[in-house]
């Protein structure tokens, strides 16, 4: 462990940037979809938490220096990039009433010439054990004027949680950030204190994973993940590596009589990316009828099916290229923003995201969050409401409050993509 902190705070110390902490505040927040719009800002920081003492956890921040707005002056003493963290943690031991912790900020320069790297940092925030809080960052880029927000649990309710496991990478030690989604890249795993064993457990899940019911379905989702497929004992102490060598889902557990663990997963080398053809065909099941979805999956050129789909449904090449173009950067985004237990398409905010487009309006309040669609020029509006739920196979866990009054509006939805139309609420 300790050799892990050394090498975070050795991250602190290289030339591509410097940082100043501020006083504590507690910044004011209006529009929360900015949350969940791809096109409100040109850098995307990422974040994961790690719990490295009882009383303490390591925020670690990566930030691209090439996504950042640099100033014009050519003076290499100046500062040419700045960006500006600012933290709120709430202790959420009443989730309708959450009580600030802790505040701050952290301001990071770059300079132009250290472009090209990559930047890795920590903020230690004051999280005791047994605790749960919910934790707000917002990233500026403070020559370009763009804010990037994000919401994260900070879960101390138990010692044998995902948040306290490490996973680097096994070439140079790299963190692994949220969402710990890998290919079959080895990999290394560290843990907050001395492991209480020398093995560690692996529930593999391979099976299917299946979509999410419709907003308006009032039918019970199925358990998937009730049984494992495979269960392996692994050893776990210092230098192991481990790799993923199929696809699926892989919960690692120090402790098989607690139901914690950290779940990594195998989604294939490219994801979140859409390229592989069954990444085309499958989130097609939102679009079609079944015997229109199994002729696809049958296809024996799916990528020729896929097209065709398209064209047909739009009239025309070009009009189907535009289709094309966003209802798979809806599923890109969809994965970059929503995976938990399951692809981030396939998941309640996925699906609505791909279907709906980014919400106009969100909410978080607690532990729920709404997201608000307007219509008819804001005199009516569509609000879908997520319930975070604490899972021990993933944190960023949202279940849709179903309803049947969604009936209309999702046929309406999938309806304007059958018509060859992209679908905005209007």
């Amino acid at each position: 462990m300790k050799k892990v902190l050394f090498y975070l705070l050795g991250l602190l110390l290289i030339p591509v940037a410097c940082f100043t902490p501020k006083s504590t505040v507690t910044p004011s927040v209006v529009n929360l979809s900015r949350m969940f719009n791809p096109s409100n800002t040109k850098f995307h920081p990422v974040y994961a938490v790690f719990h490295n003492t009882t009383s303490t956890s390591l925020l670690l921040v990566k930030i691209f220096p090439v996504e950042l707005l640099y100033s014009g002056t050519i003076e290499p003493d100046k500062v040419l990039a700045q960006v500006n963290i600012t933290y709120v943690l709430s202790d959420m031991t009443n989730p309708d009433q959450p009580v600030v912790a802790d505040s701050g900020q952290v301001k990071y320069n770059f300079s132009r010439e250290n472009a090209d790297k990559r930047f890795v940092s920590q903020v230690v925030l004051p999280a005791r054990e047994g605790k749960v809080y919910q934790l707000m960052v917002i990233a500026k880029d403070l020559v370009r004027n763009e804010e990037n927000l994000t919401y994260m649990f900070v879960d101390k309710s138990s010692r044998y949680s995902q948040q306290n496991f490490l996973v680097t990478e096994a070439d140079g030690g790299s963190p692994v950030f949220q969402p710990h989604v890998l290919g079959n890249s080895l990999f290394k795993l560290d843990y907050t204190v001395d492991a209480p064993n020398d093995s560690i457990f692996v529930r593999y899940y391979g099976k299917e994973i299946p979509l999410p019911k419709p907003s308006f379905s009032l039918t019970k989702e199925r358990e998937y993940l009730d049984s494992p497929d495979s269960l392996w004992i692994l050893p776990f102490r210092k230098g192991v590596t481990y790799q993923l060598n199929y696809e699926g889902i892989y919960h690692f557990q120090l402790d098989t009589n607690k139901a914690e663990g950290i779940t990594l997963f195998n989604f294939g080398d490219s994801y979140p990316k859409v390229q592989d053809v069954n990444q085309l065909v499958e989130p097609l099941a939102y679009l079609t009828t079944t015997p229109e979805y199994d002729k696809l999956k049958k296809a024996i050129n799916q990528k020729l099916a896929v097209d065709n789909f398209w064209i047909e449904k739009a009239g025309n090449l070009g009009k189907a290229r535009e289709l094309i173009r966003v209802y798979y950067t809806r599923v890109f985004f969809a994965n970059y923003y929503f995976t938990s237990f399951k692809p981030g398409w396939k998941t309640d905010r996925g699906m609505i995201f791909i279907i709906y487009g980014p919400p106009q309006s969100v909410k978080v309040t607690g532990t729920q969050e709404k997201w608000i669609y307007y219509k008819n020029n804001f005199t009516t509006m569509v609000t879908f409401t997520f319930n975070y739920v604490l899972s021990p196979f993933a944190l960023n866990n949202c279940i849709l409050e179903r309803s049947d009054t969604y009936d209309t509006y999702w046929r309406q939805a999938v309806d304007t993509w059958r018509n060859g139309n992209i679908y905005l609420i209007e």
